[in-house]
């Protein structure tokens, strides 16, 4: 038992070879000798006792230790993840409440995540990998196919039950299939797999950025196309699919490194700097657009796709890690931890192309307050099936 829970990470608070510490101090009260070497005499009936006794004895101690410690580490690297996130989207908030920044003015800072930050983010994501980080074939195939299989499922929903137009649809699908891999997610998984994370990020962005965010922001483009036919629908999609930035980007970044073009530094720090106002600059537009919306007329709508968000997405991330079975299953287990983090940040930003960007903000905001629920059960959920041993 002891065994196969320890195999899922070795290492790391949530194997049993972050126990050596409890191993030591335990033996330096009373076993000196390994427990699977020879039995040893207990002092208070002066009696030997079996190492199938003491290995149970020692081994459920040390489960213990280790559950606890992996839930305490695991909720403390969620709080410092998510604190800062909501300070931002604080500071947005009050901002416009107390008429510090206009809220007409939020629709710039929309434009200029959209056409600049996003692109420079996927354009750099691509451009910066090395062909040693793109390994695993299986795991991007089953993490794809998670999140497109979630994306679809969003799109039928919203689009048969919901009765929402094809783009609007698509952004329901979008912020059930696209997590917040970067800023919430890594430092749990970092926490958790050490350096296995900066690998399952390099995978899990490659995979949003080049699949499912251009699809989505596709569709959501393309809203209307069902009414002018099979060619007409087929003409708009593609329309938007070519002006679209993040395609651009995209395709041009796959270009070069086809080409075997080399990208200056120098060009690569600005890009990384463009790209990392995304974040701030989307939280602080979530903030100041919830100023003066009611909450109650789409409460439904933003708690069952926040529901499928931290819910479905992993469900269906798992089933593929489970059936493709990448080649390291600590890399899998850190994708599921991923696919179960909240809808990414700038999530009300691409809502604004189906002027949507008021309920977006409102599911961002119900799904990352219950993340701290959400992915500490998933990560513990994990160590204690072992579903990845092996």
């Amino acid at each position: 038992m002891a065994g196969g829970h320890g195999a899922l990470v070795h290492g790391h608070p949530l194997g049993l070879g972050a126990s050596g510490m409890g191993m030591q101090a335990m033996g330096e009260a009373r076993v000196v000798l390994p427990c699977w070497a020879h039995p040893f005499v207990d002092p208070e009936h002066d009696r030997p006792v079996g190492q199938g006794e003491l290995r149970i004895d020692v081994f459920h101690q040390l489960e213990a230790i280790a559950s606890k410690r992996t839930i305490i580490n695991t909720m403390s690297t969620i709080l410092h993840a998510v604190i800062p996130i909501f300070l931002l989207i604080g500071t947005g908030n009050i901002s416009v409440r107390l008429g510090y920044y206009r809220k007409e003015y939020l629709g710039a800072i929309a434009s200029f995540v959209l056409r600049l930050c996003l692109p420079a983010l996927v354009f750099g994501a691509i451009i910066g990998s090395h062909g040693t980080q793109i390994i695993d074939l299986r795991y991007l195939l089953a993490y794809a196919a998670g999140s497109i299989a979630m994306l679809l499922l969003g799109l039928l929903w919203a689009s048969r039950v919901r009765g929402r137009s094809l783009g609007q649809a698509a952004i329901y699908g979008l912020g059930m299939s696209c997590s917040n891999s970067a800023f919430i997610g890594f430092p749990i998984i970092h926490q958790l797999f050490g350096s296995m994370a900066s690998l399952s990020l390099a995978l899990t962005m490659l995979v949003e950025n080049s699949m499912v965010l251009p699809l989505a922001m596709t569709l959501a483009s393309a809203d209307g196309a069902s009414a002018v036919g099979a060619i007409g629908a087929l003409r708009k999609i593609l329309r938007a699919l070519l002006s679209n930035p993040i395609v651009i980007a995209l395709a041009l970044a796959l270009l070069l490194k086809a080409l075997g073009v080399h990208t200056p530094e120098l060009v690569l720090r600005a890009i990384s700097i463009l790209a990392g106002a995304s974040a701030p600059a989307a939280l602080f537009f979530i903030g100041g657009s919830l100023v003066g919306i009611r909450v109650r007329g789409m409460l439904g709508d933003a708690v069952s796709v926040g529901a499928a968000k931290l819910v479905g997405h992993p469900v269906l991330v798992l089933a593929a890690m489970l059936l493709l079975r990448p080649h390291d299953p600590t890399l899998a287990a850190a994708g599921v931890i991923l696919a179960s983090a909240p809808m990414f940040s700038t999530f009300p930003i691409i809502g604004q192309l189906q002027m949507m960007e008021e309920f977006c903000a409102t599911t961002v905001l119900l799904t990352t307050s219950a993340a701290l629920v959400s992915l500490t059960t998933v990560a513990w959920l994990l160590r204690l099936s072992g579903v990845f041993v092996r």
